[in-house]
């Protein structure tokens, strides 16, 4: 009988692989041509080969075939294309990026951030999208099944823009993996906010980032604290109604969308006037300050809190006026007013003069000069 002396060998030094290898019999070759090839042999015919060149060679070759598959995975680029029309201007979206958001109604849920201009630098580019700072923008806040629960419009040749239009937006040819999300957003056609149209027809595709659509999973419950058991009682006490909620001197168009708790409207006043009018009236009512508020040069960002309702106010410049957008939580939608006249507030008589100047001004345009 033969003997393989270095096995025997290899065999001291690793006992466990030899054995193994020599109960199944089975091992991987690299030929001469690169191949790696499988194959079954008795003890006495694999003498001829070199044990410690069969496992350094697999454990590599895996490793590569990894790194290669993540580097093709990584190396993914969205693409987006199509138009987003804003008065019949093309806002000319060039680049998608999608993130990972809270879930809504119990489902997760990602956003879509379509963009005029590169958002890779932007700590925030979800903020920055709706204040323009990236050009021509759409956010768009969806769950896996395509169903679009949150729609941001801000278009450079809009005038009153952000908006929020939920129901006329849709995602249609929705593709979903581990991975990666494609489909075509679409609006089926022209739409209108307040005299300004818009037309979204957008084909794109975009890899997910990680923990994207991850199953909602409820937190094992806790002993709270005292403080938590009295904001808990107060969460579970009737809600205000959205209907009392005070807003500035001069708020022009109001829209409530109950679909998604939101409240915008606009006003001829500068945005430092509007946003410290607003900041007082909510104090006045009780609201508190809470974290992430922002009071900048020409836009302002607006955080309250009272008991369990809270209020995020984004305030930006809109011609020689702005525009208000109000993102509520914890308040009573069941009776929200269902009027948009653009007219302002009830009761504010320096509102009503501003809005009749500026329809003044308007008709003026219209009379020939001599």
């Amino acid at each position: 009988m033969d003997y393989d002396f270095s096995r025997i060998r290899w065999a001291r030094a690793y006992p466990t692989f030899d054995l193994l290898h020599w109960s199944y019999g089975r091992f991987f070759e690299m030929g001469k041509n690169g191949l790696v090839t499988q194959s079954i042999q008795s003890p006495t015919t694999m003498k001829h080969l070199t044990p410690l060149r069969t496992p350094l060679f697999c454990i590599l070759a895996g490793a590569m075939m990894l790194f290669t598959a993540h580097a093709q995975n990584a190396g993914v680029k969205p693409t987006v294309t199509g138009k987003f029309l804003g008065d019949g201007k093309d806002g000319k979206i060039q680049y998608l990026l999608a993130q990972t958001t809270e879930p809504f109604s119990d489902k997760p849920a990602i956003k879509l951030i379509f963009t005029e201009r590169d958002p890779a630098a932007s700590k925030k580019p979800a903020w920055d999208a709706g204040f323009k700072k990236l050009g021509s923008a759409l956010i768009i806040s969806t769950h896996k099944d395509g169903g679009v629960f949150g729609c941001e419009v801000a278009h450079s040749a809009h005038e009153k823009s952000p908006f929020s239009s939920v129901g006329r937006i849709k995602i249609n040819d929705l593709k979903v993996t581990d991975t990666h999300i494609s489909g075509l957003l679409t609006t089926e056609g022209e739409g209108e906010f307040f005299g300004q149209t818009w037309d979204v027809e957008l084909t794109f595709s975009a890899p997910l980032p990680k923990g994207a659509f991850a199953e909602v999973s409820e937190p094992e419950p806790k002993a709270m604290s005292e403080k938590e058991s009295e904001a808990s009682a107060a969460a579970a006490g009737p809600k205000m109604p959205v209907s009392k909620l005070p807003l500035p001197a001069g708020a022009l168009e109001v829209d409530y969308q109950s679909a998604v708790e939101h409240i915008s409207f606009r006003s001829t006043s500068p945005v430092s006037i509007v946003a410290k009018d607003f900041a007082a009236k909510l104090k006045t009512q009780g609201w508190k300050d809470a974290p992430g508020s922002l009071m900048g040069k020409s836009n302002a960002i607006i955080r309250r809190k009272l008991d369990a309702a809270e209020l995020t106010i984004m305030v930006q410049p809109a011609g020689s006026g702005c525009t208000v957008k109000v993102l509520t939580q914890g308040l009573d939608w069941s009776e929200a007013p269902t009027t948009t006249a653009a007219k302002p507030a009830a009761g504010d008589a320096s509102g009503i003069e501003a809005e009749a100047n500026r329809l003044i001004k308007e008709a003026l345009k219209g009379i020939p000069k001599f």
